[in-house]
């Protein structure tokens, strides 16, 4: 019996610390993954004003070579570019990115960008945006969510945060493990005597209910962070790199012969199952074209359904990805459907993202009833003047 009582009550201490430390911590990520669940819905929402274009067919649209002939105006010397049309939406922009890496640092982004929203007819300037979050912050937001906006650094302890919740998970799923199947079937009742009994009744009942939603959610987003535990990752830190590019200085961009346009008819020739997308230029590495698109594909994910045709800077055909979805291995569409099937919601569509937003917001909640518990517990204690009764408190805990 003693036995018990201490494991119970070691328990109940790593359970209430780490909600209680990190709590904070685990209310930024819950609003901000809540957030970025409806990335797409509150940009349109947010800045379509701004980006979206009325469709005017008797216009003539810029060209892809217009486009990329802008961005290298506007942002020059840059080893990469995206550029294209967001086809996705009927009346929505033009756009470039010019994206450059730099050395490794670890709480700086080793990816820098600049995204520009374009009048598609006219070659206005509607939406400036970058890395930092200018004038975007719903893509900001997206990146605090994986990194505290502190780069890989951040990123890392994001997955320290992970661990730690699913410790916290364990561990109350051990004390509690008693009414488990009764907060499940609906026999334990919340008493809202006051509001120290209902934070306990309501940790305990919501708790059980998000258990199982919690460990998709995080052990999925350890999985999205795996490269943390790749020695490769690691050494990436440990050695030292002259310059302070990973990119060569040297810029090419592909021959003014070159047209974009016609490439696009080649890659839909090549590719005539893909929604064609934008066309990203390599320039610094005196690397190619390459045409990205969506397959046109009936599965439920969200994520990296892409099809690309690649050419040299030359503008030759090289080769066309694609693998249909039957081709691929148990591990690859699990690695293509992690991300929009367990830790988005996505995959289920609005009815996913609202369950998905909503039920984010539990470890948040629970970090917060498990504060009140641990006040109760400390009040308890300090009006009684006895140390002994903390068995008793835990008891009561579980009780309600």
């Amino acid at each position: 019996m003693v036995k018990k009582i201490f494991l119970n009550r070691k328990l109940f201490a790593i359970h209430s610390w780490l909600g209680l430390f990190l709590g904070f911590f685990y209310l930024l990520i819950s609003i901000s993954g809540a957030l970025s669940v409806f990335r797409f819905e509150l940009n349109s929402l947010i800045y379509g004003h701004k980006t979206n274009i009325m469709n005017e067919p008797s216009k003539k649209r810029l060209s892809y070579d217009s486009i990329f002939s802008i961005a290298r105006k506007e942002v020059p010397g840059m080893p990469y570019y995206v550029c294209g049309f967001e086809e996705s939406y009927e009346n929505a922009p033009a756009f470039y990115s010019a994206v450059t890496h730099v050395r490794p640092r670890l709480f700086e982004s080793s990816m820098q960008y600049k995204v520009n929203y374009l009048n598609p007819y006219t070659g206005e300037l509607k939406l400036p945006t970058n890395s930092q979050g200018k004038n975007n912050v719903i893509d900001w937001i997206m990146g605090f969510h994986y990194s505290f906006a502190f780069g890989e650094g951040g990123e890392l302890f994001v997955v320290l945060l992970d661990i730690a919740l699913l410790i916290s998970i364990i561990t109350g799923f051990i004390f509690y493990r008693k009414y488990v199947l009764k907060a499940l079937t609906f026999r334990v009742k919340i008493k809202f005597t006051n509001w120290r009994v209902a934070s306990s009744g309501l940790h305990r009942v919501i708790g059980t209910w998000a258990l199982l939603f919690n460990l998709f959610i995080f052990l999925s987003g350890l999985y999205i962070q795996r490269k943390f535990f790749t020695e490769k990752w690691w050494d990436k830190y440990t050695h030292t790199e002259n310059g302070e590019h990973h990119h060569t200085d040297k810029i090419s961009y592909p021959s003014s012969l070159v047209s974009l346009d016609s490439l696009k008819t080649i890659a839909m020739a090549k590719a005539p199952y893909m929604h064609f997308l934008s066309f990203s230029i390599d320039c610094g590495h005196g690397g190619g074209i390459s045409a990205l698109g969506i397959k046109q594909e009936s599965i439920f994910q969200a994520y990296d359904n892409i099809a690309l045709v690649n050419f040299d800077s030359a503008g030759n055909y090289m080769n066309t990805y694609y693998r249909p979805w039957k081709e691929y291995s148990a591990a690859d569409k699990f690695n293509d459907i992690n991300f929009s099937f367990f830790h988005t919601g996505w995959a289920f569509g609005t009815p996913g993202k609202i369950l998905w937003c909503i039920m984010g917001f539990s470890p948040a909640f629970l970090s917060i009833t498990g504060f009140l518990l641990w006040w109760r517990k400390k009040k308890w204690k300090a009006h009684s003047g006895n140390k002994a009764i903390s068995s008793q408190v835990i008891k009561a805990n579980i009780n309600g």
